[in-house]
């Protein structure tokens, strides 16, 4: 099937008169990266108003040994949910030469890489999209001769829909389909540095690709005052440029060293990613290149040195500022000749050196050489490769974590041992379909309806799933079912689901209504459906808002003959948490939205780094529904705070959350009256207005200003205002 599909690509290759491209290897740079994005469009605007204009691949500077095309994404909704890359024809090039430029870039030994995403891309894959993404990227990649993916996910679209499972799903296909083939496809991610954090939106991406990707260049650019807290230091953000040597050094040891709670990324596969100018991006630029230097010195020294720099964007290295400088490719020419000039170790004389020996993870039920990319290297007697000897052995076809042993000598009896670990995984199936239901006494129910389960190796499953307990549609009352099924791997993975016979003695009380204002979250019934918002909305018809749009289904609901579904345990949500809270004379207000779906005892607490609750930090209530809880906080100080939320109801079910303050001094507002936010308003970036919460708020810069118009995005009012507008 793989055959004629690839057949059928050259074919449209050839008809369309582009010829695919000869690509015996996809280049991998082996030492130190630089990574530049290249724009897909023309004369992008700057936070300060300069201009980036259309490059051609080929004027890209040479140092850039990595060149991401930006971006893949859905270009169309009604395409479908499947993203694809379209080159824009105002760059200047045709089909044929854009793929003979990213040839040339691969003669010369650069990467070209599709970026996945970016600010203003929407991307919202579900289980069962996973052969598509991958046949689309292995069909673009034949066509332009792409040598792998980046991951640049941004906002909403890191977690939507089933994003963080079948990308992964999907991209460890593609890894495969090249393997296959002796190439190895890159694959790399470019995550916000907050989403970093232990349990942060981009660690399942991180979890489900360990072994897979190749490096992660977070930006650490447009994120305001975030930061990381340090012992003795004290809050250094990412803003700060008197700290940005301390910035670059503290944030890069956390992640190479998984410390400070961040995830942990080893440091030959972490690469740095900063703006090239105070243009590209809101805050982040490095006006000193001399403190990354020494930053990534002392890095160096410690025996941790990073894999090298990404920088948004090649384009704006080539622009020119709101008054016509150029930049003349500063960036490019400050960070180039430092990254290429750090030289791997010297192989120590007289002793062999192996490459390629990295931990490996392989699909079960695989072909695994342990000998594939594997070398062995000596000063004095060059390649003895061949001579490796290997102790251990990986079976494939059963999951685990196996050791391998390697061992080389050279003509003078000197060896070298080195181990390496192979896990042997599976990717569990998935079900769906089993939303809670409320069945009306007497009527039928087939507790596999509309139920299915799907394995990423396996495929479909449904066939093979087990349920146990039973439904009795003629008792009213409420049945638990548990549902379960094993893949080939022998991974069983089980499901429960809630249904409620019912014969209408209740009454619904929570019936959608036209002109009631809903906040993201919360859940109403309308035409047999349970529907939960997505964010701020109001007049919007549940069912009629598209796949994509503010109401999702959550379930199926009785509610239009009376009576609403239960869910089948405590349920706590927190809503209302600002990115950032300005200190006033010592002292913050928090105002925060505490939701249950049954009546529990709830208490918060906010602690300082050390544990300490703070002043007005401590509250304890019983909540039935919702609450709006305001803590007034005294003698604070700037700097990192934690909220502890926790709740129990009355059979001693608990649910507990914690979230993350940052707390900063307040800096002084322009004088002058801020009128009252007003939904549909073409605010430009920096424009000042009063939320519905008596705040000030001031709109973002490109490109998140366009949202500040948006009722989805009200100031201190919508669950995604931060997105759009920062607090004041």
């Amino acid at each position: 099937m793989m055959i004629k599909k690839l057949t059928l690509s050259a074919l449209v290759l050839a008809l369309t008169g582009l010829a695919q491209p000869l690509q015996a290897q996809m280049v991998n740079p082996e030492a130190g990266v630089v990574v530049g994005y290249w724009h897909n469009w023309c004369d992008g605007s700057g936070y300060k108003g300069g201009v980036a204009p259309c490059v051609k691949l080929s004027d890209v500077n040479p140092m850039y040994n990595v060149v991401d095309i930006s971006f893949m994404k859905v270009y169309d909704t009604a395409e479908g949910r499947i993203p694809t890359f379209r080159l824009d024809p105002q760059v200047g090039l045709s089909e044929a030469e854009f793929i003979a430029e990213i040839a040339e870039l691969n003669r010369q030994g650069r990467a070209v890489l599709l970026a996945l995403g970016g600010a203003d891309a929407h991307i919202e894959l579900k289980i069962g999209d996973e052969q598509a993404f991958a046949d689309e990227l292995i069909r673009l990649t034949d066509i332009y001769g792409f040598d792998g993916l980046d991951i640049d996910l941004e906002q909403a679209a890191v977690t939507a829909a089933d994003n963080q499972t079948v990308i992964p799903a999907a991209l460890i296909m593609v890894k495969e389909h090249y393997r296959a083939q002796g190439k190895n496809f890159l694959i790399t991610m470019a995550p916000e540095f907050p989403y970093l954090t232990t349990g942060g939106k981009y660690v399942p991406y991180l979890e489900r690709l360990e072994g897979y990707y190749d490096w992660i260049n977070p930006q650490f650019y447009n994120q305001g005052g975030d930061g990381i807290w340090i012992d003795g230091v004290g809050w250094v953000a990412q803003n700060n440029d008197e700290l940005k040597q301390e910035f670059i050094y503290y944030i890069a040891d956390s992640l190479i060293n998984g410390s400070r709670s961040f995830y942990k990324i080893p440091h030959d596969k972490l690469v740095f990613g900063i703006p090239t100018s105070n243009d590209a991006a809101a805050t982040g630029y490095v006006k000193n290149p001399q403190h990354l230097y020494s930053a990534f010195e002392a890095l160096k020294n410690q025996g941790q040195p990073l894999r090298g720099v990404m920088t948004w964007s090649v384009n704006w290295d080539m622009g020119r500022d709101a008054a016509g400088n150029e930049y003349n490719e500063s960036f490019i020419k400050a960070y180039g000749p430092f990254v290429h000039s750090q030289v791997p170790p010297v192989p120590e004389a007289g002793k062999p050196v192996f490459t390629g020996l990295g931990h490996a993870r392989v699909l079960h039920a695989t072909t695994f050489d342990p000998m594939a990319g594997v070398t062995a290297m000596d000063t004095e007697n060059g390649d003895l490769t061949s001579r490796i000897v290997i102790e251990g052995q990986v079976d494939t076809n059963t999951l685990g974590e196996y050791v391998l042993t390697y061992r080389v000598s050279d003509n003078d009896d000197n060896e070298t041992v080195d181990a390496r670990k192979i896990e042997v995984y599976s990717v569990k199936p998935v079900f769906s379909g089993l939303d809670n239901r409320v069945v009306p006494l007497g009527a039928a129910f087939d507790p596999l309806a509309d139920v299915t389960a799907f394995d990423a190796e396996d495929g479909d499953l449904t066939a093979q799933i087990q349920v146990s307990g039973k439904v009795d549609v003629n008792t009213v009352g409420r049945y638990s079912l548990t549902y379960s099924v094993t893949d080939n791997a022998g991974q069983q993975v089980t499901a429960s689901r809630q249904v409620r016979v019912t014969d209408d003695s209740l009454v619904c009380g929570n019936a959608w209504q036209a002109d009631k204002v809903y906040l993201a979250d919360e859940v109403v019934s309308h035409q047999g459906k349970s529907w939960s918002a997505g964010w701020w909305t109001q007049g919007d018809e549940p069912g009629s808002t598209g796949e994509w749009g503010v109401w999702r289904v959550a379930g199926d609901s009785d509610c239009d003959g009376g009576v609403s579904p239960e869910l089948p345990k405590l349920s706590v949500s927190l809503s209302g948490i600002a990115a950032e809270y300005h200190i006033k004379d010592g002292a913050v207000d928090l105002a925060v939205t505490v939701k249950t779906n049954r009546s529990a005892m709830v208490t918060m607490k906010v602690t300082d780094t050390g544990g300490m609750i703070v002043n007005g930090g401590d509250f304890a209530a019983q909540i039935a529904a919702e609450q709006t809880v305001n803590l007034s906080l005294a003698q604070v100080i700037a700097g990192e705070y934690r909220l502890q939320l926790a709740a129990t109801d009355t059979d001693g079910n608990e649910s507990k959350q914690a979230f993350t303050l940052m707390l900063k001094e307040s800096e002084p507002l322009p004088p002058g009256d801020y009128p009252a936010y007003v939904a549909g308003t073409q605010y430009a970036a920096g424009d000042m207005v009063t939320g519905s919460d008596g705040n000030i708020y001031q709109c973002k810069p490109w490109p998140y200003t366009a949202w500040c118009a948006s009722a989805a995005y009200a100031p201190g009012a919508s669950a995604y205002w931060m997105d759009a507008w920062d607090a004041r």
